[in-house]
């Protein structure tokens, strides 16, 4: 059978590429959601490190006693940061402020 005469294959490329728009958007939201969370990670872990530099530099002996003091300023940073603990202890949830 021969197509109609003015018929060209081009609806056919145009209907698989319609089929694949919906896959490729699909990807790339993917891979954007996985920057964000990469991105929030990193500066979770960038503010953990001030909180321990912070310490450190409050209280730079390596004596016993400044080095508990060094801990808890440590853990004083995290908690008002509302960060991730490293001992296991996870993080107060985040009050939401958005309306229902």
């Amino acid at each position: 059978m021969m197509p109609a005469r003015g018929a060209s294959p081009r609806p056919t490329r145009r209907f698989l590429a319609l089929l694949l728009l919906p896959l490729a958007m699909t990807l790339g939201a993917g891979r954007a959601g996985a920057d964000d969370k990469l991105r929030q990670s990193d500066t979770v872990w960038k503010a953990m490190d001030n909180c321990a530099r912070a310490a450190i530099k409050a209280y730079p002996d390596y004596t016993p006693e400044a080095l508990a003091k060094r801990e808890a300023q440590r853990r004083l940073c995290l908690r008002r940061g509302n960060l991730p603990l490293d001992d296991g202890t996870p993080a107060p949830a985040a009050v939401s402020s958005g309306g229902h």
